[in-house]
């Protein structure tokens, strides 16, 4: 029987889960299809090896270094400029990882317009900034709910310059003047010649004919999925963060986070044998603006807390942390393993706590451990950057 493990961040995202999808694909002993079910290249999922390597996975599932090949299933936004960049420094990372991917033909594209209008946007609203990254998925997303200026990427890849060129240029002189307007502000003199130049098109075509090159077009998922025994369904961002969760909007990202999307392809292939593997850290963590009950300084937790993935940037600015709130992990949880469950009935649920060895092998919060791992029919610690160790 064919073998699934979804890996699901639990909280507001950066608990684990490229260190758990790689873990899970180096033990599985046979073929592997990793697939990035949700969101885009704003995920930021490590792997890091006792003997030095490590890498920052965003186009990429976590397992290829351990030799799965990467699935980009239709919900994932490619962006053919951060593919490119990551390709290169995937390679020199990890020699021998596996590059190949392959691409479902409705993936939503990030062009360097998203990303223009993402960074304009979020600096202009100053305090009140919703806490994006920068790399233009929610602009993305807008984008694709305008007809005649979102062309998926099966489309894409068959225009010619001429056209492509077309397709830029209205999106520069059309749709970004009414995105600004749209969202209230101005567009800074700095990036109006930018927005206008030729040499942003040539670019863009220079990645995108690149990334054709070095991937392959989907004939469908089950015809993909035909090739392989196992699957890791590798999720971006957390539970806290599921763009269903209006009453916490904006603070939100632009996709549904949880296991539902990967349920359902799973149940599409028939008997699969299925995991959950929900993913926290031993206290919670926070990138961006948004409501944080529990935050308080780094310090309180840990002095021995050093974080190399996330580091400032201008527009999510500095992690924040806080205390572990059991109740509200276990209960985000279980609500989600329940909803799974009505399409995958007798899908098996375990979770992984990381980063044991930051606060002496307990919960930063009033839970124990004990009380954490209550329900769950595996349980995986992990007191290091580079392994998982499993029980049941």
């Amino acid at each position: 029987m064919r073998q699934a493990s979804v890996v699901i961040g639990s909280n507001y995202g950066d608990e684990g889960k490229g260190l758990t999808a790689y873990n899970a694909v180096r033990n599985c002993g046979t073929t592997c299809l990793n697939i990035l079910i949700n969101g885009g290249p704003q995920r930021g999922h490590t792997v890091e090896t006792a003997d030095g390597r490590r890498h920052v996975f965003q186009h990429f599932g976590s397992g290829c270094a351990a030799g799965a090949v990467t699935y980009a299933d239709a919900a994932f936004m490619i962006n053919p400029t951060v593919f490119c960049r990551e390709r290169e420094e995937l390679a020199a990372d990890f020699p021998g990882a596996c590059l190949r991917t392959i691409i479902h033909p409705a993936c939503r594209v990030t062009l360097p317009y998203d990303m223009i209008l993402n960074q304009i946007i979020e600096e202009a609203r100053g305090v009140h900034r919703h806490g994006s990254c920068g790399l233009g998925i929610f602009e993305t997303r807008k984008r694709y709910e305008t007809a005649d200026q979102a062309l998926r990427w099966g489309d894409l890849i068959r225009l010619d310059y001429s056209a492509f060129a077309g397709y830029c240029r209205k999106i520069a002189s059309e749709y970004v003047p009414e995105r600004i307007a749209q969202a209230g502000f101005t567009c800074p003199d700095e990036w109006k010649e930018i927005l206008r130049s030729e040499g942003l098109i040539e670019h863009a075509w220079v990645d995108i004919r690149k990334m054709i090159a070095d991937t392959e077009l989907s004939a469908g998922w089950k015809e993909t999925a035909a090739e392989y025994a196992y699957f890791v369904f590798e999720a971006g961002q957390g539970l806290a963060l599921d763009e269903g969760k209006i009453d916490r909007d904006p603070h939100l990202t632009p996709s549904h986070t949880t296991s539902y999307e990967s349920a359902r392809r799973i149940a599409e292939l028939g008997d699969v044998r299925t995991e959950i593997l929900y993913v926290t850290r031993t206290y919670l963590t926070r990138h961006g603006a948004g409501p944080f009950p529990t935050e308080c300084p780094v310090s309180d937790i840990s002095p021995c807390i050093m974080d190399r993935t996330n580091v400032p940037n201008p527009f999510q600015q500095t992690l924040r942390y806080g205390r572990f709130d059991g109740d509200e992990v276990r209960g985000r949880i279980f609500s989600d393993l329940e909803a799974t469950r009505r399409s995958l009935p007798g899908v098996r649920a375990g979770i992984v706590i990381t980063h044991l060895n930051e606060t002496g092998n307990k919960l930063f919060g009033e839970m124990t451990l004990s009380e954490l791992i209550r329900g769950f029919d595996r349980v995986g610690y992990s007191d290091t950057p580079y392994t998982v160790e499993w029980v049941g």
